[in-house]
């Protein structure tokens, strides 16, 4: 088995991983029109002082989420669970900057959405190149997952956390940024109601269907 890593807290709260994590939290011009991250600004080093104190003091403010509609390109919604600019989105930056290598190490190379030097493009050549290959496969399966990462088990999540990071107080971080999230019910009804969709469409398949009149 794999060594654990610890000290992960001491390196999340370093003042230059703040400040870091701040920058990248802020990437894109919708930021700079933002009146949270302009008020963040106008005080930033107090902040990330103070978001450094919450840090190796667990000491945290409520958790509160909002919920974002995203309308993509294929004309599909995506409900996004989002938290407040400070100190949630820059701690979340702050976070995948000290373990962002450990996470994409344990994926399969397949995965592309994401990951730092993969993407969309990535994928499309790596499929070709499969393709060409395997001359044999004429088709491939391109699939959804519907409330991916609304449904993903809070404790299946913790385990594997727990296996790959030994620090305690990293966990109880994570628990309180990621893992407090609950699913809403409708997630939930969303989940079964696309399941009995399913069972119903594979169990009337081959049965034969009049014609309409």
């Amino acid at each position: 088995m794999p060594k654990r890593k610890g000290y992960i807290i001491e390196q999340i709260a370093d003042i230059d991983n703040l400040r870091a994590a701040d920058k990248m939290a802020q990437a894109g011009g919708k930021a700079k029109r933002n009146r949270f991250i302009r008020r963040h600004n106008a005080r930033a080093e107090e902040d990330l002082k103070e978001l450094q104190r919450m840090i190796l003091e667990e000491d945290w403010p409520e958790v509160t989420y909002s919920k974002l509609i995203v309308h993509n390109d294929n004309g599909k919604d995506r409900d996004i669970a989002r938290q407040n600019f400070f100190p949630w989105k820059i701690l979340q930056h702050a976070i995948i900057r000290v373990i962002g290598l450990d996470i994409y190490r344990n994926i399969i190379a397949d995965s592309f959405a994401c990951v730092p030097g993969k993407g969309l493009h990535y994928g499309v050549k790596r499929l070709k190149k499969m393709l060409r290959k395997n001359p044999e496969y004429k088709f491939f399966w391109k699939a959804d997952y519907k409330k991916y990462y609304q449904s993903i088990p809070h404790d299946v999540l913790k385990t594997n956390l727990e296996r790959k990071f030994k620090d305690r107080r990293f966990i109880r971080l994570m628990e309180i940024t990621i893992l407090s999230y609950t699913p809403e019910q409708d997630v939930l009804d969303s989940l079964e109601y696309e399941r009995n969709r399913t069972e119903k469409r594979f169990a009337n398949r081959g049965k034969y269907q009049p014609a309409s009149r």
